[in-house]
């Protein structure tokens, strides 16, 4: 069940939570090393799906990690798009479908 996002909570929770950095994970995974974990989902290692059912593996994996950690609680769930525009991207098409009540947070220019 999806709610309204209240971008100014989310931003206080992170503040809270991870002060020494932005969502960026190259970032996080220096800042809190002791914290970092990688979970790698798909056969060989492999980091990106490509098929339609190497998604529905990650997904089901990735849902089974976060129902073992976060089991009763509220989280959020935080996706990255790149973009060399200076506005940031849109929200990508894939996510929109597989998310419709997805929305947009924040633009970190570099």
């Amino acid at each position: 069940m999806s709610r309204h996002l209240d971008r100014d909570h989310l931003s206080e929770l992170w503040q809270r939570q991870w002060p020494l950095g932005p969502p960026l994970a190259h970032e996080l995974r220096a800042a809190y090393s002791d914290r970092c974990v990688r979970f790698h989902s798909l056969p060989g290692s492999k980091r990106h799906p490509e098929t339609e059912d190497e998604y529905a593996v990650v997904l089901d994996r990735s849902n089974t990690v976060l129902e073992e950690l976060f089991a009763g609680t509220d989280i959020y769930v935080l996706t990255m798009a790149w973009s060399s525009e200076p506005t940031g991207p849109e929200l990508p098409t894939r996510r929109r479908e597989v998310h419709p009540d997805g929305s947009f947070r924040m633009t970190i220019a570099n």
